[in-house]
């Protein structure tokens, strides 16, 4: 007969038995020289302290900031942000087999009772993105495509394929990059369902791995195991995909130091072309962060996994192209994030309940309300929610608070050519301490992160936040202001 644990004292015994792991000498040296080796005082001092409101900062301005926006918003002629010949396209999936305790992402679960059938949820994607393009530029160019969520690989091939096939009715690049992120439960006994998105044009798979570590994908509300995970991996070759993404995710609960290791080690075996390593971000209305304080790593833990990931994967081969992706060829470093975080091409055209994207001067968020993107998608409304309008110094900064994350920078030719200032005279101060504490380097063409830069990516960011939206994130006590206040829309 089995007894019942309680979920709590599971818990208890995953880090309990985590922390009998033990970490091979070498590697902890290397990593315990490495944290020594930082002026932890020096850069808090100087405002580059990883405490607080924590998130990878993927858009600007930061979300806390944003304001009920209407479709006319995104629309509106920009002198500093014209019209584009290509652009960029995000589509949002929000259906999951599950959800997980983590995730703030506009997500339902895919049970048949939610506000939108999933079988109706292709025709309206397509119907928003067909208002987008026609008011944006029906002419432009797609040159490359990020299919996420949620989870799109629970699409049925027939929903993908209805997708695809208006996406290739539009005008494309000739070397079109389709990204779809897929979660190991809907793949591992899925072949077919792969082979279909190869045969649709889809020609970069993103597998969300998040850990090698079977009881804490428990914690985590994941519904897959190591097992499952790999039999993903091993379908998605077999069906002739020649780029391939691991997402993983550190500082977990019941995580340590040595299981991260481990997980970082073992996907390396694997070869994909590129891996893409996220910190946790605790959001405070998610499951995740209602556990018992003692499952997770500590501070300094959670430095040292950041730490990990930088040596092992460059031991790997890999190349560092941004502060969370490593790249085992640059030919195969995938396209949006690098254009959506540059000077010149940086529009992203984005559809789909809970979607971002950036058009004319106009950040945007629709609806991560999936009742309420349906009814408003039905009544011929474009579901656009929250945004900003962004006036020349706000784009300006953004090209920096983004491309500091980037192998390539922020291109000074380029930023010149657009806003007529050299970036070096614009924000003097703000690049000086930044290469005074050793996170950017200067060239005659760029200015670029450091491998110390990369560390503290997010950091460096905030740091070029204006000072009006720094002050506005003061006002409630937030720093990186990546959080909606509320989740009542997912």
């Amino acid at each position: 007969m089995v007894s019942y644990i309680p979920a709590r004292d599971l818990r208890r015994r995953i880090k309990e038995d985590n922390d009998q792991l033990v970490l091979d000498p070498a590697t902890s040296d290397r990593i315990e020289t490495a944290y020594r080796s930082i002026d932890w005082a020096g850069l808090s001092e100087a405002g580059f302290d990883k405490r607080g409101d924590y998130c990878f900062i993927y858009s600007y301005p930061p979300v806390r900031t944003l304001k009920p926006i209407t479709s006319e918003d995104i629309f509106r002629p920009s002198e500093w942000e014209p019209v584009r010949d290509r652009v960029s396209l995000y589509l949002h999936i929000p259906y999951c087999s599950g959800i997980c305790s983590y995730c703030y992402f506009a997500k339902v679960v895919d049970n048949g009772n939610s506000p939108i059938a999933k079988e109706d949820y292709p025709d309206l994607l397509i119907r928003e993105l067909e208002q987008k393009m026609a008011r944006y530029n029906p002419n432009a160019v797609i040159s490359n495509v990020h299919i996420g969520g949620g989870t799109p690989s629970i699409l049925e091939n027939h929903q993908m394929d209805k997708i695809l096939k208006y996406l290739f009715s539009l005008n494309t690049a000739p070397d079109l990059e389709i990204t779809v992120e897929c979660a190991p439960e809907t793949v591992h006994d899925d072949l077919d369902k792969l082979k279909a998105m190869r045969d649709g044009g889809v020609n970069r798979i993103s597998v969300g791995v998040e850990s090698l570590d079977d009881r804490v994908l428990k914690v985590m509300a994941r519904r897959h195991g190591s097992d499952m995970t790999l039999r993903s991996l091993e379908n998605v070759r077999a069906a002739g995909f020649d780029n391939v993404n691991a997402d993983l995710i550190y500082a977990l609960p019941a995580q340590t130091l040595a299981s991260w290791v481990d997980t970082l080690n073992e996907i390396a075996k694997w070869q994909l072309e590129s891996v893409t390593v996220y910190r946790l971000r605790l959001h405070p209305m998610k499951r995740i962060s209602k556990l018992e304080a003692e499952l997770y790593p500590s501070y300094e833990d959670g430095l040292k996994m950041q730490l990990a990931h930088s040596m092992l994967m460059q031991d790997a081969g890999y190349l560092r192209v941004t502060s969370q992706k490593y790249v085992s060829d640059r030919k195969k470093t995938q396209r949006q994030p690098e254009q959506k975080r540059g000077v010149s091409s940086a529009q992203l055209l984005s559809a789909g309940c809970g979607a971002y994207g950036f058009l004319n001067s106009t950040f945007y968020w629709n609806t991560k309300s999936l009742g309420e993107w349906g009814a408003r998608m039905r009544d011929g409304e474009i579901p656009v929610w929250m945004g900003r309008v962004l006036d020349k110094d706000e784009i300006m900064r953004k090209s920096f608070v983004l491309g500091v994350h980037t192998s390539g920078g922020i291109d000074r030719q380029a930023f010149h050519a657009k806003f007529g200032v050299d970036c070096m005279d614009q924000y003097a101060e703000e690049i000086s301490v930044a290469v005074r504490h050793g996170l950017l380097e200067v060239t005659d063409t760029a200015v670029r992160p450091t491998e110390l830069g990369y560390f503290f990516g997010d950091e460096l960011s905030v740091h070029f936040y204006s000072p009006l939206v720094k002050a506005e994130l003061a006002e409630i006590g937030m720093k990186y202001g990546m959080f909606f206040d509320q989740d009542q829309y997912a």
